[in-house]
């Protein structure tokens, strides 16, 4: 099974970029969309050619181009719902929960903070207590996310600059270590332990390389212990030039 997660910044933007056609090459069994930044509607315009081959479930934000999840699905999930438990507040289309036989598949866009840290680190804080309630029931579970925080000095291009900054602030590592401690795996980590690679980079490194501007890993598919001996493979896809972040790909067997 091969599951993907990727931070669009606005479908429309990625459609004229090309990204179905990617989409359609790699052929995924799922697609965790996030920052879709376009109402349902939108959406299946823009991602029109993906449409027969997957089912589309959407969570769009009450605000209009803003946020916003999507998933691409090509098994219907048993049940569908975006809150989780204590997480139901959302209004800006944030999570999406698929229950499925064998386990629950959440597409997740975590509030990026600056002005709104304090937001963030609640929604972090619910989400973890969430999940937790679902780990001690002995729910098995692939959380994709665009996350908004670079755990470690591996994570991102300079660590020192970015420490007095969103994404890589002391109490947003502090609050990462605790999500993993109830239980959580990040995939491509401990497939990778030493390697250091991206999933976003600034407008800066964009244009002048990789050794300019600030790069972050922002971008993960978490799962729970019993799945990790399932996994085949974690990558993040550097070819994919359709947004600002890059894909990761999962590949396991269930």
């Amino acid at each position: 099974m091969r599951i993907m997660t990727y931070n669009l910044n606005g479908a429309r933007s990625a459609n004229k970029k090309g990204v179905c056609d990617f989409l359609n090459r790699a052929n995924a069994d799922f697609y965790c969309l996030q920052e879709t930044r376009a109402t349902a509607e939108q959406i299946r315009q823009e991602l029109a050619p993906l449409e027969g081959k997957y089912q589309f479930i959407i969570n769009e934000s009450v605000r209009k181009g803003y946020s916003g999840t999507t998933v691409l699905t090509k098994t219907k999930p048993i049940s569908y719902e975006n809150k989780l438990f204590n997480l139901n507040y959302d209004t800006e289309g944030r999570l999406q929960v698929l229950e499925y036989e064998d386990f629950f598949l959440i597409n997740l866009y975590t509030p990026n903070g600056g002005t709104r840290l304090d937001y963030k680190m609640q929604f972090i804080e619910d989400l973890i207590q969430a999940l937790d309630t679902l780990i001690l029931d002995g729910k098995d579970i692939i959380l994709c996310t665009d996350f908004n925080i670079a755990h470690t000095e591996l994570d991102l291009s300079n660590p020192e600059e970015c420490a007095k900054i969103t994404g890589f602030l002391p109490q947003e590592r502090k609050i990462f270590d605790k999500f993993l401690s109830i239980g959580m795996f990040d995939v491509f980590r401990e497939l990778h332990p030493n390697e250091k690679r991206h999933t976003w980079s600034s407008y800066i490194s964009k244009r002048a390389g990789d050794n300019f501007g600030n790069l972050y890993t922002f971008d993960y598919i978490f799962v729970t212990e019993n799945l990790l001996d399932k996994v085949r493979a974690c990558e993040i896809l550097h070819d994919a030039m359709y947004s600002d972040h890059y894909p990761v790909k999962l590949e396991i067997d269930l």
